[in-house]
């Protein structure tokens, strides 16, 4: 029997089984008694780093993202500033698919699963996910608005449009936003909606 790990390296082992079995069988087969059994490790030594099987996936996913060489950080590392509103909000929504892709297969349509079942695990985690929305979006929109590209007052809601449509082809439609969405999106959408 190989020698149980410890520390780090435990960890490590645990995120590599989740996502393992995450991708290869599907959510459902991400138990405790699954993953223990891959990382060789115990059940109780799960109990203690997670509360649920939610708790886990979600850690193992974050973990596979940030150590994928594609990976830049997150969105709110970004700058998207191009000197133009157009390309700077091309440049943000190309960045938010391309980091949806990096999420482990089966993750995304996990995490829907979840809300949808009523279970609101992503409530805790959603009004910080949307106060980094707004963030990002006030940034491109105030430098839009002194290159005199944006008006100067614009609502909440218009601010999360492009994050709530990128979400939904995610996690509505299973698959990210085409490039001619894309550019038809920021075209016939957000531009007029933000322009001055």
């Amino acid at each position: 029997m190989p020698q149980r790990r410890r520390g780090e390296a435990l960890k490590t082992a645990i995120y590599d089984a989740t996502v393992e079995i995450l991708e290869q069988e599907g959510y459902e087969a991400v138990t405790f008694q699954n993953v223990a059994k891959k990382a060789n490790t115990t059940r109780s030594v799960l109990y203690r780093y997670f509360d649920n099987t939610f708790h886990l996936i979600y850690e193992a996913s974050r973990a596979h993202v940030q150590k994928n060489q594609k990976w830049h950080g997150t969105v709110m590392d970004q700058e998207f500033n191009t000197g133009q509103m157009r390309t700077d909000l091309l440049a943000m929504m190309t960045y938010l698919r391309e980091n949806a892709a990096l999420f482990p297969k089966n993750f995304l349509s996990f995490i829907y699963f979840e809300q949808a079942q009523g279970k609101h695990r992503m409530d805790g985690l959603l009004p910080g996910v949307i106060e980094s929305n707004i963030i990002i979006m006030e940034r491109i929109l105030a430098r839009a608005q002194e290159r005199g590209e944006a008006r100067e007052k614009i609502a909440r809601a218009a601010k999360l449009l492009p994050f709530e449509l990128s979400r939904y082809h995610i996690f509505v439609e299973n698959r990210p936003i085409s490039d001619e969405n894309l550019i038809e999106l920021i075209d016939d959408i957000l531009l007029p909606l933000y322009k001055k």
